[in-house]
């Protein structure tokens, strides 16, 4: 069974080359490893293209949620893993979110995420890592753009989904950079089959929030979001 690791990045010079080499370096080798760098200014293509893996340059819609949707039309797995090009996968991250996938009959699984931020971000992963434990409703809104899996047979839905969660987000008023694709591509996902997440493995992400009150606005921001999105889905769809 192939398994793909599709990686989004956008001006991630400072960490591509960690995330690249915790892919390279897990327990269970990925059969393929694909990087989308988009609309960047930096040097990031330049480092992802010394590695031995597929890497495209993607000038196209700004937003991480059109990469997303140009990476997974340019992945092959039967297994599809995503993470995002600022950050770093435990060394048995394929292992454990293929097998969590492989089991009763998950359709999307992610794991625990730990933020590298400020005091409020390190307080949050420990909250996060006993909390994000669950499966179904629950689960949907443990779903993060850095770390999920789904299978390659249903990646028709999973894009067709993604451009959905576009026209939801305009809806809705929220910014190109505030589109919550991997929180509706979950609510659309359990309705084919289930969702898990899990703290066996975890991915640490580098927050770009460079202060206490602003990590705390924005994860205001994203449960505001969260409610609307929610709301929105149940009511017209």
């Amino acid at each position: 069974m192939k398994t793909s690791v599709l990686v989004i990045a956008h001006n991630e010079e400072k960490y591509i080359s960690e995330c690249i080499l915790s892919i390279l370096n897990q327990n269970q080798k990925p059969n393929e490893v694909v990087v989308i760098v988009h609309n960047s200014t930096d040097k990031t293509l330049e480092i992802a293209q010394k590695y031995p893996i597929k890497v495209i340059s993607f000038n196209g819609e700004i937003g991480p949620v059109y990469a997303r949707l140009e990476g997974i039309k340019n992945v092959a797995g039967d297994i599809v893993l995503c993470i995002d090009g600022d950050s770093v996968a435990k060394n048995n991250w394929v292992e454990i979110m293929t097998e969590t996938l492989k089991k009763n009959n998950n359709v999307l699984v992610g794991s625990l995420v730990k933020i590298n931020g400020t005091i409020f971000a390190t307080l949050g992963n420990v909250w996060n890592k006993y909390f994000c434990v669950s499966k179904n409703k629950r689960a949907t809104r443990w779903l993060w753009g850095a770390s999920f899996a789904f299978w390659g047979k249903d990646k028709d839905f999973v894009l067709k989904s993604l451009e959905k969660s576009i026209d939801i987000s305009k809806s809705l008023g929220f910014t190109k950079f505030r589109i919550a694709e991997d929180y509706i591509l979950a609510l659309f996902m359990i309705k084919i089959g289930n969702i898990e997440v899990t703290n066996k493995t975890f991915v640490v992400s580098y927050s770009k929030e460079t202060s206490i009150i602003k990590e705390i606005s924005r994860n205001g921001q994203n449960m505001k979001n969260g409610r609307s999105i929610k709301c929105f889905v149940e009511n017209n769809l």
